[in-house]
């Protein structure tokens, strides 16, 4: 009994391995089979991991160690169980061909169920809540802004286009956008952001607005906020030096720097030099009401942008007046309401909103210059008024303000000779530095070139002379009405 016993022991210790290896055998295309479907779902929890840690360390965060040792470990998990799969797919035989290697098979297919086991570890050990301590994803352009309002007229699209030319150009680094205040630059800028984000030129879009006096810890925030950066150095060299590092390392990032008054250093906030934005594929787009800012911030290509046509103009001013004008002497009003604003969004929108839900009388006296600017607020305190008057304010000196202003006593749509200028400017008292008629007459000329530089007056028709756009010569003349008009009306 005692030898049954021991030849019984005997027999199941050998017959369990036995019994396994045919299990392998039988089960050999199972095997495999279930091991190609677990690689494709850890490759999906490893790639989803992965873009989280890629975020976290172009933030700048620390990445969890026991994160870092799971990825080590999926990825070579992968890599052994593509290369067993390959080595399947190789399906080899014995005696010429005739029949499968069994001993080959036994041999895989025990390498698939151990492979298997360990991926099935690896996706019970994965339920991690975070790959570090915090980490924010960067804002989608998109995301900030509507496009339900916007209009593509005439000017804007050939502004438009010539942005977007400019940003397929890998020569060209940094774009300048130039035109009158109100003019719609921010607008359009914005939209040439989501049209470059629809057409998949730039990873990231981020905007910050610059403004007459820039604060350049607010400009570093705006920036890294639209990154996910978290900016928590104490100095504004520490802080630019973290924001360079990650649009360095972002790649493809274009940076609008909005309402631009005077050349400012980028690197002080933290933007790469041109040869940098070239290596990280990055490009600037900035606005300015002044021509010689887009020369003094090295922009390769300069837009403007232009004032509506008339029919667009007309366009605007039905839509955001939002009421029908099918009577025709109220549409000859509304025409001439619109026709006054000159092309200028800003306006035609302030006046169509104002005017919309009242009566023929008020219409005809909003088109009473210069009254039609002062009909939101008595003090003269509309959009249109303080856009204006932000321009003006701006200006370098006293003398460069009274020569605007003289501007407005000559008639509308109007030709005005710089020698006029010049005459009505001595008489009162400028010019008083100089010590030749010729000298006074260079420096008229210069002073009138740095007006249109700040796209407060136009180009005349005619050499030797500029002219003033309707809305502006309105406002000139409220300005020069009150304390601020230096006194000469």
């Amino acid at each position: 009994m005692e030898i049954v016993n021991l030849v019984l022991q005997v027999g199941e210790l050998l017959w369990t391995p036995v019994k396994r290896n045919v299990g392998y055998l039988v089960h050999y295309k199972r095997h495999i089979q279930s091991l190609e479907v677990l690689v494709g779902k850890l490759e999906t929890t490893q790639n989803d991991y992965q873009r989280s840690v890629d975020a976290a360390l172009m933030n700048g965060d620390e990445v969890k160690s026991e994160v870092q040792k799971w990825l080590k470990d999926a990825d070579k998990a992968i890599i052994d169980a593509k290369r067993l799969n390959n080595e399947a797919g190789e399906n080899k035989t014995c005696l010429g061909g005739c029949c499968p290697n069994l001993k080959w098979r036994c041999t895989l297919s025990k390498r698939a169920v151990n492979a298997t086991e360990e991926m099935n570890k690896l996706n019970e050990e994965k339920r991690f809540e975070t790959v570090t301590l915090q980490v924010r994803l960067p804002v989608e352009f998109e995301s900030t802004m509507s496009t339900g309002d916007f209009e593509v007229f005439e000017a804007t699209r050939q502004a438009m286009d010539g942005v977007m030319k400019a940003l397929k150009d890998n020569n060209i680094t940094v774009i300048g956008v130039h035109g009158m205040g109100g003019i719609g630059k921010t607008t359009m800028v914005k939209h040439v952001g989501l049209q470059a984000c629809k057409d998949k030129l730039f990873n990231h879009v981020i905007m910050a607005v610059i403004s007459q006096n820039p604060n350049l810890v607010k400009i570093q925030q705006q920036l890294a906020e639209m990154l996910a950066l978290n900016l928590n150095e104490q100095t504004e060299i520490a802080r630019a030096a973290r924001l360079k590092e990650r649009i360095m390392r972002g790649k493809k990032i274009l940076i609008i720097l909005d309402d631009i008054w005077r050349a400012i250093d980028l690197s002080l906030i933290g933007i790469p030099d041109d040869y940098e934005l070239q290596n990280c594929n990055s490009k600037v787009l900035l606005t300015t009401r002044l021509q010689n800012v887009c020369h003094a911030m090295k922009s390769q290509e300069m837009i403007h942008l232009d004032f509506l046509t008339e029919e667009d103009s007309w366009a605007l001013f039905v839509k955001k007046a939002n009421r029908s004008f099918e009577s025709t002497n109220f549409y000859d009003i509304a025409r001439k309401a619109a026709g006054e604003c000159g092309g200028l969004p800003i306006a035609l929108i302030e006046v169509a909103r104002t005017l919309g839900d009242k009566d023929s009388e008020e219409w005809r006296k909003a088109t009473r210059r210069p009254e039609m600017f002062q009909i939101t607020n008595l003090d003269g305190e509309g959009d249109v008024f303080r856009c204006i008057k932000l321009s003006y304010d701006y200006l370098n000196s006293n003398d460069a303000k009274l020569f605007f202003l003289l501007c407005c006593l000559f008639p509308k749509d109007s030709d005005i000779h710089i020698e006029d200028l010049l005459k009505c400017g001595i008489g009162k008292g400028l010019f008083r530095d100089v010590d030749s008629m010729q000298e006074a007459r260079s420096t008229a000329h210069l002073v009138a070139k740095y007006l249109k530089a700040c796209s407060l007056v136009l180009d005349g028709e005619h050499d030797g002379c500029v002219r003033m756009h309707e809305v502006i010569r309105d406002v000139a003349i409220l300005i020069a009405s009150s304390g601020d008009g230096q006194g000469f009306f």
